[in-house]
C-alpha cells in the first residue's frame, strides 16, 4: 500500500503567527495569559497550549488580569468593546480575515449590501459581519442566495468569502446574481494557503482510493477538504488525531493519501503517516486472505468504476453532480452553463491585480532560497524575486526574508505569455525612500534612522538610502567623539536632496535646536516661585548644582541641598540624576532661577520633641566651634548648642579647650524649642558626677588587683 502526503498541508502563516503570539505572552508575561475562545481550531495544539497556561475563555470579561490573545478567526466589535482596559491585548487575527473585515467596512460605508460566503455560526464569518453592519447576511452556498434575489434587486452587493470558502462556490453565487440583473463587487479574500490546500486536496483524491483529512472538527478549511475529497470520488475520513484511525478502511486499497488543514500541526500528521505504515503490514495479510474476491465496495458506497467516471479531469476544478433534469436537457443548456462559467470565472479574475512596469505594489512572501523568493501580490501568478533584487548590502542590508513576511515589491516586468512576473524588493525599498525622504524636505517633517557607521567628517545613517549628518549637525554642541552615535537612531530633518546625485545631507541639530527653543519658552511661560518641578542635574561645582528644568538651567546652592550640612554637592546628587525641585526665586529679566532641594524633603525638626526629649543623654558629633560654645550634631538637618558653661565641668575660656570639630560626644537635652530650630545641650551634665567617677574608678582597681596572680605578688613583695 502506498502513502501519499498532500502537496500542501501543515500550519499556515496567520495559524503560525498565532501561535507564536501565545508562546511569546506565556514567556514573557506580566500575568497569565487568555485566548478569546480556541486560538486555532485544532484541539491537539489548544490542548498543549492549556499545559503550558493559556487559558480559553469565551468572553472578554472573564479574564481578570494579564494577557489576552485574540483568536485568529477574528473579533466581533461587540466583543472588543467588552475587553476589560486593564488588559493587556494581541490581536492574533490572521491578515486574510483582517482584510476581510475592512473590505466589509468599505463596502458598508459606500452603502452597499455586503452577502457573506460562509458559515455563519463559525467565529471568522460572525466577526466579518459585525464589521459588515446589520444589513449584511451570511449564506452557505447558492441554494441559499436564491430566495434572498427578489430582496437584493436594484441594490450594489458586495460579495465576499470566508477566508476558508471554496472558489467555485463564490462564482456559482457570482452568477445567480448576474442572472437575477443584480450588480455584484466581488472581493477575492479566499486565503492562498487555504486555495493551495484545497487545491492539493484534488489532486491527492483523484489519484487515492482513501483519503485521509487530519484535523480539528470544528475547524472551517478541514471539512471544506473533506467535502472536496469526497466529491472527487474518494473515500475520504476526517481524524483528529491517530488513534482514531481504523484499520478496516485500508483493506484492499492501493493508495492511501493524508490531507491536513491549515491548523494541523505536523506532529500530528508525521503520527498519522506512522499509524498508516503500521496498520499496512496487517491489512496486506487480510486482503491476501480475502483473496479476489473482496475487492467489491463495502455496502454503501458507490462501485469505484462510476466514481472514477464522476472525477473531472486533472486539470479542472471539481465540479459537484448536475441535477438529473439538466442532465436529459437539450445541448443548448450545456452551452448556455459553459458560457456563465466562463463569465463567472472572468468576473472573478476581475478581483486579481492587473499590474503593470514600474508599480509598487504589496505582497506576501510564499517561499525563500538561494535563488530569491516567491510572492503573492494578489495576481493569477505568483512573482519572483531574484537573488540579486531581494535586499540591500553591506552596512545597509536588510533583515532575511521568511514565508509569511509581508512587504512591498516593484515590479520590474510582467510577460503575459507565460505569465512569468519579476518583482524587485531592493528597487521598491529605494523608490519608496525617495518619497519619503523628498515629503519629509517639502514639509520640514522629523525622520528617524540608525547610525551606520562613522566616517571623515560626520556619520552615516540608514534612511532606507545612504545619508550624511555633517558633524556640526549632529548635536547643538561640539562633539568630540562621533564613535559613540555608531547604532543609535537619530531624529533629523532633511537638508538637502539631490537624487541625480545621490546625494541625502540630514541634520539632528536643527530638530534640537528647535525642541530646546519650544521647551525654552514653555517654561518661562509657566514658572513661578514655589512650584515643585522635576529637574535633570546638569553639572556640578563646588558652590552648588545646576540643573535642567526644560531648556532652562536653574542653581540649586549647596545650603539648599539638604537639612544637614554638605560639603560637596557631589555627596548628595550625581549628573544626570532626575530630582524634584522647589522654585525659590524667579528673576525673568536676568534670566535667573534658583532653586531648593531641601524644602521637598522631610523636615527634621518636626519630630524633634518625639525623638530629643529634655533630660535625654544622647551622643552627636561636634560640627563646629564658637567663642561662645560648641555646636552639636545629632542627625543631619539638627543641630543642638553647648554653652561654653556646659562644655566641661571645668572651667574653660575657649571651648577648643576640650573638644574639636568632628568629636564623638555624649550631650544632656536641656531644652527644645523646635519653632526657632533650637535645641539646648550640655556636655558637662551628660557626663557621671566627679565622685561616682572616682567610686568606679576605685572599684575597677580593686577588682584588677583581685584578678592579679599571687606568685607575681610574692616576687614584688617578699616579705
Amino acid at each position: 500500500m502506498e502513502i501519499k502526503l498532500a502537496r500542501h498541508y501543515g500550519y499556515c502563516f496567520g495559524v503560525q503567527r498565532a501561535l507564536n503570539m501565545v508562546h511569546t505572552a506565556l514567556k514573557e508575561g506580566p500575568g497569565p495569559v487568555w485566548t478569546l475562545g480556541p486560538i486555532i481550531h485544532n484541539p491537539t495544539a489548544v490542548a498543549e497550549l492549556q499545559e503550558m497556561g493559556a487559558v480559553p475563555i469565551s468572553s472578554p470579561g472573564e479574564a481578570t488580569s494579564g494577557t489576552l490573545v485574540m483568536r485568529s478567526h477574528g473579533t466581533t466589535k461587540e466583543e472588543a468593546a467588552l475587553i476589560p482596559p486593564t488588559l493587556r491585548v494581541l490581536d492574533a487575527t490572521c491578515p486574510f480575515v483582517l482584510r476581510a473585515q475592512k473590505k466589509a467596512e468599505e463596502y458598508t460605508e459606500k452603502g452597499m449590501f455586503v452577502l457573506l460566503v460562509g458559515d455563519k455560526d463559525h467565529p471568522e464569518t460572525r466577526a466579518i459581519l459585525s464589521h459588515a453592519g446589520k444589513d449584511s447576511v451570511c449564506v452557505k452556498d447558492v441554494d441559499e442566495v436564491q430566495p434572498m434575489l427578489s430582496l437584493l434587486k436594484g441594490r450594489e452587493v458586495a460579495l465576499l468569502a470566508q477566508t476558508t470558502s471554496r472558489r467555485d462556490e463564490v462564482e456559482k453565487i457570482v452568477v445567480e446574481l448576474k442572472k437575477a440583473g443584480i450588480s455584484v463587487h466581488c472581493s477575492n479574500t479566499i486565503c492562498t494557503a487555504t486555495h493551495d490546500r484545497q487545491e492539493a486536496t484534488v489532486e491527492l483524491a483523484k489519484e487515492c482510493q482513501v483519503v485521509l483529512v487530519v484535523g480539528g472538527r470544528t475547524s472551517a478549511n478541514t471539512r471544506q477538504l473533506l467535502e472536496i475529497a469526497r466529491q472527487c470520488g474518494a473515500e475520504a475520513h476526517l481524524i483528529e488525531s491517530a488513534q482514531e484511525i481504523q484499520a478496516a478502511w485500508f483493506v484492499g486499497k492501493g493508495k492511501v493519501g493524508i490531507a491536513a488543514g491549515a491548523s494541523t500541526p505536523d506532529r500530528v500528521i508525521k503520527e498519522v503517516v506512522g499509524k498508516v505504515e503500521e496498520l499496512e503490514k496487517p491489512n496486506c495479510e487480510m486482503e491476501t486472505e480475502k483473496g479476489k474476491g473482496s475487492e467489491a465496495p463495502p455496502a454503501g458506497e458507490e462501485p469505484e468504476t462510476k466514481a472514477q467516471e464522476e472525477v473531472a479531469p486533472v486539470d479542472q476544478k471539481p465540479e459537484p453532480e448536475a441535477p438529473k433534469d439538466q442532465a436529459a436537457g437539450p445541448q443548448e443548456e450545456p452551452q448556455e452553463s459553459e458560457a456563465q462559467d466562463k463569465s463567472a470565472a472572468d468576473l472573478y479574475d476581475e478581483s486579481f491585480k492587473s499590474l503593470e512596469e514600474g508599480q509598487i505594489v504589496k505582497g506576501r512572501v510564499v517561499s525563500v532560497d538561494e535563488n530569491g523568493a516567491l510572492v503573492d501580490v494578489g495576481a493569477k501568478s505568483e512573482g519572483l524575486i531574484p537573488a540579486s533584487e531581494l535586499q540591500r548590502k553591506g552596512a545597509f542590508a536588510t533583515p532575511p526574508l521568511s514565508p509569511g513576511d509581508e512587504i512591498m515589491v516593484y515590479v520590474q516586468s510582467s510577460d503575459p505569455g507565460d505569465g512569468t512576473l519579476r518583482l524587485s524588493k531592493r528597487r521598491a525599498d529605494e523608490e519608496m525612500a525617495w518619497q519619503r525622504l523628498d515629503e519629509a524636505h517639502r514639509e520640514g517633517t522629523i525622520i528617524e534612522a540608525p547610525v551606520v557607521q562613522e566616517v571623515k567628517g560626520g556619520l552615516v545613517v540608514d534612511v532606507g538610502l545612504r545619508g550624511f549628518v555633517p558633524a556640526s549637525q549632529v548635536e547643538r554642541g561640539y562633539v568630540n567623539d562621533l564613535s559613540k552615535y555608531v547604532g543609535k537612531t537619530l531624529r533629523m530633518k532633511v537638508l538637502e536632496l539631490d537624487r541625480s546625485k545621490n546625494r541625502v545631507v540630514l541634520s539632528q541639530r536643527v530638530v534640537l535646536e528647535e525642541e530646546h527653543e519650544r521647551l525654552c519658552a514653555d517654561t518661562w511661560a509657566t514658572i513661578a516661585e514655589g512650584q515643585v518641578r522635576r529637574g535633570v542635574v546638569k553639572g556640578i561645582t563646588d558652590f552648588g548644582v545646576f540643573v535642567d528644568l526644560g531648556g532652562v538651567d536653574g542653581l540649586l546652592h549647596i545650603s539648599e541641598l539638604s537639612w544637614g550640612r554638605v560639603k560637596h554637592p557631589s555627596e548628595v546628587v550625581q549628573e544626570g540624576q532626575e530630582i524634584d525641585v522647589k522654585v525659590l526665586r524667579v528673576d525673568k529679566e536676568k534670566g535667573k532661577i534658583s532653586l531648593g532641594r531641601k524644602q521637598v524633603l522631610p523636615d527634621p525638626w518636626e519630630t524633634v520633641e518625639a525623638k530629643y526629649p529634655v533630660g535625654a543623654v544622647i551622643e552627636g558629633e561636634v560640627t563646629r566651634t564658637a567663642p561662645f560654645g560648641a555646636f552639636v550634631q545629632l542627625e543631619p538637618g539638627v543641630e543642638g548648642l553647648v554653652h561654653i558653661s556646659e562644655v566641661s565641668d571645668r572651667h574653660v575660656i575657649k571651648p577648643e579647650e576640650a573638644v574639636n570639630s568632628g568629636d564623638k560626644v555624649l550631650v544632656k537635652v536641656l531644652r527644645v524649642r523646635p519653632d526657632e530650630r533650637r535645641i539646648s545641650l550640655s556636655i558637662r551634665q551628660a557626663a557621671p558626677p566627679v565622685e561616682e567617677a572616682a567610686a568606679t574608678a576605685g572599684e575597677a582597681q580593686a577588682k584588677d588587683s583581685e584578678e592579679a596572680p599571687q606568685e607575681e605578688v610574692s616576687e614584688e613583695n617578699p616579705e
